[in-house]
């Protein structure tokens, strides 16, 4: 790998998989309550022990979620150098950074966050409420609508608190520290398989008892952890929100924002990429750019996933966004397998969500 990637700049002397880089991202776990407060917090400790007993003393209201700071973004392909800078300093605004994966409404009059709450665990379903909570069943057969309202449901549904599912930029977001981190777009060989080889849904939480922060196995019928975010890929897919396809196939997207909708008009906005597949091939190529975090622009029909991005994409025409590959996909899930092949009516038993708090 070292043949065709470098570090520069302030991180010229790392090397992919230091723990700096998790210094720099800055993550915690924290219990966020009914107020939306946090009551406890973990922070990363060498060597990145995680120690959540102190969270799962939990109320009706509360959240378990991973936080992360507002880190300013930029990507750039000239050639074929491709070029992915993050920094922590405001200023970098000036130089064409961003930082939609904190920002809400419009990209032309953007809600500015300093914090993006990331549910640990994939959403259960607690009297029409999703929640963050270990040792649970995930909830799959619901639609995107769904999703949304019983997120919104944890501040009384009106969308203003910041209860949503998990949204394109913060997808993108965490996909970027990942590629920074490891620079590797075959992450199933960075941190193993993942719970992708099953016939069933897993219970949340089993990756509690891993003190690191990412935890990999080479067994496929194991849950596993990027970030402490469990099932980052696996186990079930989770519906990504804001972003769309046309009639054309071509992709729309747009901040997480108070209105549920389909749509092709603003706020959402044409990222120009059009995919052509019909089924089930590898991503081969993505956006570089900062407004269309790793949007895909192409496929190839190499079914191995051991090359490219080594993760499957699905486009069909008019769609809602699902992502990670679920327990059944195999060397086909990833950070950056990507589905968009289901109506606003669709729903699955493999597909359910993760929520964010933003």
């Amino acid at each position: 790998m070292s043949s065709w990637w470098t570090y520069s700049d302030d991180a010229a002397w790392l090397t992919a998989g230091d723990t700096a880089f998790d210094e720099f991202f800055g993550y915690s776990a924290v219990r966020l309550n009914s107020a939306w407060v946090e009551t406890a917090e973990v922070k990363q400790t060498t060597p990145w022990q995680l120690n959540l007993s102190s969270l799962w003393t939990l109320t009706s209201g509360d959240n378990i979620m991973i936080k992360f700071p507002r880190l300013w973004i930029k990507m750039s392909k000239s050639g074929n150098t491709v070029t992915l800078s993050i920094t922590d300093n405001p200023n970098a605004e000036a130089d064409w950074y961003q930082y939609y994966a904190h920002s809400r409404w419009t990209l032309s009059s953007p809600i500015k966050k300093d914090t993006l709450y990331l549910w640990a665990f994939k959403a259960c379903n607690s009297s029409n409420v999703l929640k963050s909570w270990s040792w649970k069943s995930p909830v799959v057969s619901i639609t995107q609508q769904n999703c949304i309202n019983y997120a919104r449901a944890n501040d009384g549904n009106t969308g203003n608190a910041g209860y949503d599912i998990i949204g394109f930029y913060q997808r993108g977001f965490i996909n970027a520290l990942y590629m920074m981190k490891y620079w590797n777009p075959n992450c199933q060989s960075v941190i193993w398989r993942w719970y992708t080889n099953a016939s069933a849904k897993a219970n949340t939480g089993w990756t509690v008892s891993q003190a690191s922060a990412t935890y990999g196995t080479t067994s496929a019928t194991k849950q596993v952890k990027l970030f402490w975010l469990e099932d980052w890929w696996g186990n079930v897919q989770e519906w990504i929100g804001w972003i769309c396809t046309n009639g054309s196939k071509n992709l729309w997207t747009a901040l997480s924002w108070f209105t549920w909708a389909i749509t092709t008009s603003s706020p959402y906005e044409n990222t120009g990429t059009t995919i052509q597949n019909t089924s089930w091939n590898d991503l081969s190529s993505i956006v570089w750019s900062n407004k269309w975090l790793f949007a895909p622009t192409a496929t190839v029909n190499n079914t191995n996933y051991n090359t490219y991005y080594c993760d499957s994409v699905d486009i069909y025409a008019s769609c809602l966004a699902y992502a990670g590959g679920n327990y059944g996909y195999g060397m086909g899930a990833g950070a950056f397998q990507l589905n968009m092949d289901y109506y606003a009516s669709n729903s699955d038993d493999r597909l359910g969500a993760r929520l964010m708090f933003l």
